[in-house]
């Protein structure tokens, strides 16, 4: 019997619901059953130990919105190793990554020039690739995963949640948005976020809920894949429902019951146009890797103000007002799946953001009914088209370039994207131009972590207090008419 809970409980539903679909791959409608997955997680369970990796092993996941994933989690809980999944990086980013991290061990889709002991063959063509052990081994605990918060690579920005705390998620996810074991959820946000893990992962090893999986949203698919695999809940971000508003979508299929926005705070006008076009309420849903799901609206209600409705179930959820504010604090959430702090980052992070709970980067407040309205935040995230940046690891790429003397990062309003990253830029040689600098840079950061526009100044203004001034660098990019701009 396996010591894990995770792995466990899908033992019993694969072995239930053997012969059912649990993933159905589009394009093409390829359908996996439970049985497939339960097959597929025995193999990797078995080429796991037979690497020799374990409870001291930390394992580097870079396989996408695959149905091979599943059985992946699984199998890294089975083994009590903690799982680092990754979304979009670069092979500096991992091999970064790999070191910071003291892993073990890659599991891959694609080729990578990593230094291997051993190579394993895996289901569906993955390569399980075997590493050196570290110098030192590290201490996560038993079956964890490290989220990695904010877009970031860098492993300060790793939360560690244990297992009790993804399968608290995964039954408050379940519980406040109802859904079933009768239920198939349209995958196309990554399952390697923690927005994908609890609300795609979970309930579908933990109960059963099965997957139409895309690996990203396709805007002139999306009617077609929804009606072919009779999806009936879709949690989105914000950026594919105001895609759908700006292709003038007019209906969608009726077996879609719910829809779900999450990952950053949605233009209340796609709100409204949903009910009114789509006869859908777009029901908000707020959470961060640090904390699994805070809030979910579950109402048909669309205020205004908007809100994000009310705190999951077994979750506190207070606001911590300053000295200097009226009413709006920082948002500190309590329960049962917080993390438990980030990895190696020393006592002091986890006394200052993990002290009873979590203290968010957001700003927000409660009305009498008991909604949490958000109104801003207290760090400087980009979002783009729904994945978070953050603008110190995109600074320090670029200040490590020839030819860049300082730089800082912002993110600005983009029709298209949400936000879009902009860089103000001190050269210390004059012929370095913007594309040049884009090439560089998708050398060591993801795509979409490259800035779009930059702007060339001699040196940055600073503020009375000799500290540069991020609001009026701010207004110079919406002024400057010889903005550096990269499509």
């Amino acid at each position: 019997m396996s010591a894990s809970v995770i792995a466990e409980r899908f033992g019993q539903v694969a072995r239930d619901h053997r012969d059912a679909a649990a993933v159905r791959v589009l394009p093409d409608g390829r359908a996996i059953s439970f049985a497939d997955l339960r097959s597929d997680f025995s193999t990797m369970s078995r080429a796991f130990a037979a690497a020799g990796l374990d409870r001291a092993s930390a394992i580097v996941s870079l396989v996408g919105n695959r149905p091979e994933f599943f059985p992946l989690f699984a199998a890294c809980m089975d083994v009590g190793a903690a799982l680092i999944p990754l979304g979009d990086a670069t092979d500096a980013e991992v091999a970064a990554l790999i070191q910071r991290a003291g892993a073990s061990a890659v599991v891959v889709e694609r080729p990578m020039r990593l230094r291997a002991t051993r190579e394993l063959a895996l289901p569906g063509g993955l390569r399980l690739l075997r590493l050196a052990d570290p110098a030192v081994a590290p201490e996560y605990g038993e079956s964890v995963v490290l989220k990695l918060t904010s877009g970031s690579t860098d492993l300060p920005k790793a939360a560690i949640a244990p297992e009790r705390c993804l399968v608290n998620d995964g039954r408050h996810i379940i519980e406040a948005m109802g859904i079933t074991r009768a239920d198939v959820n349209f995958g196309c946000i990554p399952l390697s976020h923690s927005y994908g893990l609890g609300n795609l992962v979970m309930p579908l090893l933990w109960q059963g809920t099965s997957v139409a999986l895309r690996q990203s949203f396709n805007p002139a698919q999306f009617v077609e894949d929804v009606a072919v695999s009779q999806a009936t809940i879709f949690p989105g971000v914000p950026f594919v429902f105001e895609r759908m508003k700006t292709l003038g979508l007019t209906s969608l299929p009726v077996s879609l019951r719910l829809l779900i926005t999450a990952g950053a705070r949605i233009d209340p006008a796609t709100v409204r146009w949903t009910r009114r076009h789509l006869d859908r309420k777009l029901h908000s849903f707020y959470g961060s890797s640090e904390t699994g799901g805070i809030a979910y609206d579950d109402s048909d209600e669309v205020s205004d103000p908007l809100d994000v409705g009310r705190a999951m179930p077994e979750t506190k959820v207070t606001i911590r007002v300053s000295d200097h504010a009226a009413s709006d604090g920082r948002i500190f959430v309590a329960g049962n799946a917080v993390a438990s702090g980030y990895a190696r980052a020393g006592a002091d992070a986890v006394a200052q953001f993990f002290e009873g709970g979590f203290v968010t980067g957001d700003l927000g407040h409660f009305d009498d009914r008991g909604r949490l309205f958000l109104t801003g935040r207290a760090s400087p995230l980009v979002n783009v088209a729904g994945r978070k940046v953050d603008p110190a690891e995109v600074e320090r790429a670029l200040v490590d370039l020839p030819g860049i003397s300082d730089a800082r990062v912002f993110g600005m309003r983009s029709d298209t994207r949400g936000q879009e990253v902009v860089a103000f830029i001190v050269r210390s040689d004059d012929s370095l131009t913007p594309l040049a600098i884009r090439q560089r840079c998708a050398m060591t950061l993801s795509t979409y972590k490259i800035p779009r526009r930059f702007v060339f100044v001699d040196r940055f203004p600073v503020d009375p207090r000799g500290k540069v001034d991020c609001r009026a660098l701010e207004v110079l990019a919406a002024e400057k008419t010889d903005v550096l701009w990269i499509p």
